[in-house]
C-alpha cells in the first residue's frame, strides 16, 4: 500500500460520509455532485486496489494475504453498489446508504493499512 494514496482514500471517504449524513439530515436525495464525488472516491479506491494487486503479484506480501485480498475486492464493490442504490431509490435514505458505504471504505482502508504494515 502507498501511504499517501491510502490517506487520500480515507480523507475522501470521510468527506463523502459527512456529505451523505448532511443529505439525509436535510431530508433530500443525493444530487449529481454527490454521486459524482462518489465516483471520484471509487476511482481512487480502484487505483489503490490495482497498485496493491501489483505489489502482491511482485511478491510483496501483507501479513494476512487472504484477508487483504478479500478487503481489496470488497472495497471496490461498496461505492458502486451504494451509488446504484442512490440512483434507483431517490429518497433521503439514499444519502444514508452512501454515508455508510463511504464510512465502510474508510474503515476498510484503515484495516488494509494495518494488514499491510503488520500493525506497525
Amino acid at each position: 500500500m502507498i501511504d499517501g494514496l491510502a490517506y487520500a482514500v480515507m480523507g475522501l471517504a470521510l468527506v463523502a460520509t459527512g456529505w451523505g449524513i448532511l443529505t439525509a439530515s436535510l431530508n433530500k436525495p443525493p444530487g449529481r455532485a454527490q454521486i459524482g464525488f462518489g465516483a471520484v472516491v471509487e476511482l481512487v479506491v480502484i487505483a489503490q486496489t490495482v497498485i496493491a494487486g501489483v505489489r502482491i503479484g511482485m511478491g510483496d506480501r501483507p501479513d494476512e494475504l487472504a484477508t487483504t485480498i478479500g478487503y481489496l475486492i470488497g472495497i471496490v464493490l461498496l461505492i458502486p453498489v451504494a451509488g446504484l442504490w442512490a440512483l434507483s431509490e431517490r429518497t433521503r435514505f439514499s444519502g444514508t446508504v452512501l454515508a455508510v458505504a463511504a464510512f465502510s471504505v474508510l474503515a476498510m482502508t484503515l484495516r488494509l493499512q494495518v494488514l499491510w504494515t503488520g500493525g506497525a
